[in-house]
């Protein structure tokens, strides 16, 4: 008998294409557990889901443990808007003032410290303190506190990536657990419903994101939110790869990705 699939759910705008297909209609032999991206990495470390859309940085720190869905991913083409640096002061003039790291990404807080170190050329004072120069902010949060304009300046870092190294930057990997490739059908499956799940987001976004908001609300006006996915980009491409192993490189790690369709008979759109 097949086991359920446990599957990471993160209950944030950028994700609601991945997830709004399944909120009315359970998908049989799929579990969802939410939580933020630093709450699904652990779950994908100790094994409690067997594959979420998760920290990019994840994968390079465990790979031993997983591989990589190249169907989808959660990248930008322009502003991804809800990743930001809050500041009282231009960035490249952080060194010696404190800024706030959110504890709900990895990714970001990671690529935040390698932008000051290599691209600014700062050394903050990292802190877990509210009253701070600078905060970083993701999500929805992140979204709200950009509309109320209430710091002197504000860093998307999909963008000051871009600028830096002329390449999309990959914030969430599908990250997959090896032994999930035992459930080979039940995992097929359910990435096929995915796809259609974006696809639907896509051709539907305004009903699609209401379904979403009754389920997760996100506090923005409707136009805010619906806007907000014009420079989200779901595709994995060959320039995702690209940026994704310039990233590892540039955290000092050398990492082989090792993608599911190494392992597994399914199509991608890669």
């Amino acid at each position: 008998m097949e086991s359920f699939l446990t599957v990471g759910r993160i209950p944030f705008l950028v994700c609601a294409p991945f997830f709004h297909r399944f909120l009315d209609n359970p998908v049989p032999k799929v579990r969802f557990l939410d939580g933020v991206p630093s709450q699904q990495n652990k779950r994908l470390r100790d094994g409690t889901v067997m594959l979420s859309p998760s920290s990019s940085i994840e994968y390079a720190k465990n790979r031993e443990k997983y591989i990589i869905c190249d169907r989808f991913c959660t990248s930008s083409t322009l502003e991804v808007q809800s990743v930001k640096l809050f500041s009282k002061y231009k960035w490249e003039n952080l060194g010696g003032k404190s800024v706030h790291l959110t504890g709900e990404s990895d990714t970001s807080a990671t690529l935040l410290k390698l932008l000051s170190s290599l691209r600014f050329k700062v050394s903050p004072v990292w802190s877990c303190e509210d009253n701070c120069d600078a905060r970083l902010l993701i999500g929805d949060r992140a979204l709200r506190e950009g509309s109320e304009n209430k710091w002197e300046y504000s860093y998307d870092l999909a963008s000051v990536w871009q600028e830096w190294q002329n390449l999309p930057f990959v914030f969430g990997l599908w990250i997959i657990r090896k032994e999930a490739l035992g459930r080979g059908s039940l995992l097929e499956n359910y990435l096929n419903e995915t796809e259609e799940s974006i696809r639907e987001f896509k051709e539907n976004r305004r009903q699609c994101l209401q379904k979403w908001e009754r389920h997760y609300p996100h506090g923005l006006p409707q136009a805010v939110a619906c806007d907000y996915y014009n420079a989200i980009d779901y595709s994995f491409t060959a320039s995702h790869e690209r940026s994704l192993k310039k990233f590892y490189e540039l955290c000092g790690v050398s990492v082989e990705l090792d993608f599911l369709n190494n392992n597994l008979t399914i199509p991608s759109n890669r």
